[in-house]
């Protein structure tokens, strides 16, 4: 009995079969089944958005105040989702009579560091009485003062050779971001 399954099964591997066409479905299933390639798109980076409003946490009345001057258009500029906007306060003939800018360091090091720097090559001298500290420098058209605050990097200018503007500025952006 086992004899003739046995036949039976080498003469069906034995006989040629033919090749069989796979049907045309096939073929065209497999073209759109197959998986899209994949792309990793670089990060974009943001560009920066200067608008003109208030800035969101320096009111003009108090600038106007401590600098001594009108300034009636506020501009702001920053990336979306990045550190809060700089804010320029302009004079009547446009030109900036006070300016903030904030930056994101990796770390509070980092940012002291950056804040140091920005007024090293000016003449700058040390600031440990506001935030983390940094430095100031006071020029012959305008004063520049940078200090740390944890990784925020804040760089207030004002047109006029004084510290008591800059400071009093620093201070309020310091305790209002």
């Amino acid at each position: 009995m086992l004899l003739p399954a046995l036949g039976v099964l080498l003469a069906a591997c034995s006989s040629p079969t033919p090749p069989v066409d796979p049907p045309a479905s096939t073929t065209a299933a497999t073209t759109t089944s197959a998986p899209a390639p994949t792309t990793t798109a670089a990060p974009t980076t943001a560009e920066p958005v200067t608008t003109e409003q208030d800035c969101p946490y320096l009111a003009t009345a108090q600038v106007e105040d401590v600098v001594g001057q009108k300034t009636p258009t506020v501009t702001t500029t920053g990336v979306p989702g990045g550190p809060p906007p700089g804010c320029t306060f302009a004079k009547p003939d446009g030109e900036p009579a006070l300016t903030v800018e904030i930056t994101q360091a990796a770390d509070p090091i980092a940012a002291r560091t950056a804040a140091v720097e920005r007024v090293a090559g000016i003449g700058g001298t040390a600031v440990d009485d506001i935030a983390d500290g940094g430095g100031i420098a006071v020029g012959t058209d305008q004063t520049v003062l940078a200090v740390a605050d944890g990784t925020l990097v804040v760089v207030v200018t004002v047109n006029q050779e004084s510290s008591l503007q800059a400071r009093e500025i620093a201070q309020a952006v310091v305790g209002a971001v």
